[in-house]
């Protein structure tokens, strides 16, 4: 983990352009969650639903929802698949501030199309790219 301004940042991580991450999991699977930038930007999260568990979703569905108190937006699948799990923070939305790379996690889904579907995030060197992109644009800070 790295800092990027004032965010953290994984180099392991792919990333939608929504500021989900995605981490493959040794058995194949992903675990989606929210970025650091996200959860700062948006403030303090109170409500997060997401698909239940055998849902099927195809990659750009929308998965889930998640509100603070000035905003509330969907959350579209990164990769297709099933839900195979779900994240504590639907039942403690505060996660989602308070650990967003770890206990802070959405779902976990096992993906019908893993190769394809990556090919279409951020990852490493392009992503970081991307990130101080959209701190300079959103904040005005420079990183």
């Amino acid at each position: 983990m790295k800092e990027v301004g004032k965010y953290l940042f994984s180099e392991d991580l792919y990333y939608t352009k929504d500021h989900l991450w995605v981490k493959v999991e040794d058995d194949g699977s992903v675990r989606v969650g929210w970025s650091d930038f996200a959860q700062k930007i948006a403030g303090k999260v109170v409500y997060v639903k997401v698909k239940d568990v055998g849902a099927e979703v195809n990659q750009g569905d929308v998965f889930g929802s998640i509100e603070t108190g000035k905003w509330v937006g969907k959350l579209y699948a990164p990769v297709g698949g099933v839900i195979r799990e779900v994240g504590k923070v639907v039942d403690n939305p505060k996660l989602a501030n308070s650990d967003p790379y770890g206990e802070g996690w959405f779902a976990v889904i096992e993906p019908s199309n893993l190769d394809e579907d990556l090919k279409s995030l951020l990852h490493g060197e392009e992503a970081l790219e991307w990130l101080r992109k959209e701190i300079r644009e959103r904040t005005g800070e420079e990183v």
